[in-house]
């Protein structure tokens, strides 16, 4: 795995060793900048109740995790083997040569937001397991959750390989959620969840059956969205 300290890397995490899916290897990247904006959001943004409720709900999928629990904490409870790289960002040499030393062929991806992995780390002979959260490859790009959710009423997730060029790498698994708890909020809780379970589901399979995705559908390459469209489709899902 190569992960993060964000809400995305703890609920990967935690949650696949809670399914018995434990990875022999971590590669953590120290974005401790990042990290600290996350909670400062976070504090800000997500009511104590709010957390509460939404836990609760997605408790009904099995689904859910601690926030406040570091990732390296996580690692050493369980004893899982582990290099921390003192760089934030996923395309320094120092990643790349680590990418490079694991035996592994398969490597799940959490890095950075908005990263996007470049040639070299992709030339490593490895194959990064991604969940994107949206249908591909009708919703590709950023913020596709809440494109979705004006669109549809409903919440995509897609796992891919990664490969060159954003979301285009072949299809590994997809899966669509209706609505879920009312009043959540969606970058800090709703996107973790949903593209954790989505990634235990495919792993549930025990198939790895690329299917290239077809560009003659209907798709679009999705970009930040715009803060009154982003309210809009928080309205619309809490309307539903």
């Amino acid at each position: 795995m190569l992960l993060t300290n964000n809400n995305r890397s703890k609920a990967y995490l935690q949650n696949l060793i809670n399914n018995n899916f434990i990875p022999s290897k971590i590669i953590v990247l120290n974005n401790n900048h990042a990290t600290l904006v996350e909670h400062t959001e976070n504090d800000k943004l997500i009511s104590k109740h709010t957390k509460q409720i939404f836990i609760r709900k997605l408790a009904d999928l099995n689904i859910s995790f601690d926030e406040k629990e570091h990732i390296l904490k996580t690692i050493q409870i369980h004893n899982i083997k582990f290099v921390e790289i003192n760089n934030s960002d996923v395309n320094s040499k120092e990643v790349v040569d680590e990418v490079a030393n694991i035996k592994d062929k398969y490597i799940v991806y959490s890095g950075p937001s908005s990263s996007i992995l470049k040639k070299e780390i992709l030339s490593k002979n490895k194959k990064f397991i991604h969940v994107h959260p949206g249908w591909l490859p009708k919703f590709r790009g950023s913020t596709t959750i809440y494109y979705s959710m004006l669109s549809k009423c409903k919440i995509g997730c897609s796992v891919i390989f990664l490969e060159e060029g954003i979301d285009k790498g072949p299809v590994l698994y997809k899966q669509e959620y209706e609505i879920l708890e009312k009043g959540i909020d969606f970058d800090y809780l709703l996107d973790p969840l949903v593209r954790v379970k989505t990634l235990i589901e495919f792993f549930k399979t025990k198939e790895i059956k690329p299917m290239k995705q077809n560009d003659d559908q209907d798709e679009t390459t999705f970009y930040i969205i715009h803060p009154v469209l982003k309210h809009l489709s928080i309205i619309n899902y809490n309307n539903e």
